[in-house]
């Protein structure tokens, strides 16, 4: 029973932190985030409590990547309004290659 808790703390945190996120830091009033990019459909995520942006990027295609981050805000009066664009570039290396001439021997 103990090597099933000790299981279970040590492997399910590792998997929620597991995947790369695009972050920032807090910005106040920020309500939520614009991220457009050529290969993205653009999103517009929430932000955290603090103002923050946190966002998996795990759907990322293989090879370069660019977004263009736009942090913004929704007013009553004044409807929604957007900072100037930020560019963003990351690179999601390809998995390695296939084996070949994987056998045993004596």
């Amino acid at each position: 029973m103990k090597k099933l808790l000790v299981v279970l703390f040590v492997l399910i945190p590792s998997l929620l932190w597991a995947a790369p996120f695009l972050v920032c830091d807090p910005q106040a009033g920020v309500t939520h985030y614009t991220l457009t990019g050529p290969a993205w459909v653009p999103v517009h995520p929430a932000a955290q409590v603090d103002g923050s942006l946190k966002i998996d990027v795990t759907a990322a295609g293989i090879g370069a990547n660019a977004l263009t981050v736009k942090a913004c805000i929704v007013d009553a009066i004044w409807g929604e309004a957007c900072s100037a664009a930020v560019n963003f570039s990351f690179t999601r290396p390809a998995p390695p290659v296939i084996t070949s001439n994987t056998r045993l021997i004596p």
